[in-house]
């Protein structure tokens, strides 16, 4: 008889250890999101690349003529420059029509370094042999540059990872030019 308390006790404890293990369980369950939790964020090797804008096919009246990119189109925008910049990718454009206008946009890899870019052409162009400062406005949310030069109105500007450069030729309404490709996008 006592082999038989023995064998109920250790029963009970069995079942009492199941019902406080599933109230445990039940309790921690209660503090729990309701949601499941967000996977993890991809190691940056897997995250997607800054890629350089899709500028326009046209824009007031213009044509995109050509344009390249890659490793030839960051040697002429840093040559342009005179100076190194740590860039990712650089595309230059260039559009007929109405007038004439050449595109260049410099892909930085942080925005640290885009306004680093942009501070050092604001800062270096008032001591330019080539182009003389014009005016500082904004336009479609950006603050735009202007400088003539070279018998063109010239403007750039900073958007996020991106320095746009727009050289307009050849027409009676440069800003108009530049306020439709703005609104292009």
């Amino acid at each position: 008889m006592a082999n038989v308390k023995v064998k109920s006790h250790r029963v009970g404890l069995l079942i009492l250890f199941a019902v406080l293990l599933s109230g445990v369980l039940l309790g921690a369950r209660m503090f729990m999101p309701a949601s499941s939790p967000q996977p993890p964020a991809p190691p940056a090797a897997e995250r997607e690349a800054p890629r350089l804008p899709q500028l326009p096919e046209r824009f007031a009246g213009l044509q995109l003529v050509s344009s390249y990119s890659g490793p030839a189109a960051v040697r002429d925008i840093l040559r342009l420059h005179r100076n190194e910049f740590p860039l990712l990718d650089g595309l230059i454009a260039l559009y007929a029509g109405d007038a004439e206008v050449t595109v260049w946009v410099s892909l930085s890899p942080t925005l640290e370094e885009a306004a680093e870019l942009m501070r050092r052409m604001v800062e270096t162009m008032p001591a330019s042999t080539v182009f003389q400062e014009e005016s500082v406005f904004t336009l479609e949310g950006r603050q735009v540059y202007h400088v003539t030069g070279m018998g063109m109105d010239h403007y750039y500007y900073l958007d996020g990872l991106y320095v746009y450069w727009l050289a307009v030729g050849e027409t009676t309404a440069p800003r108009e030019v530049l306020a439709a490709f703005l609104q292009s996008f």
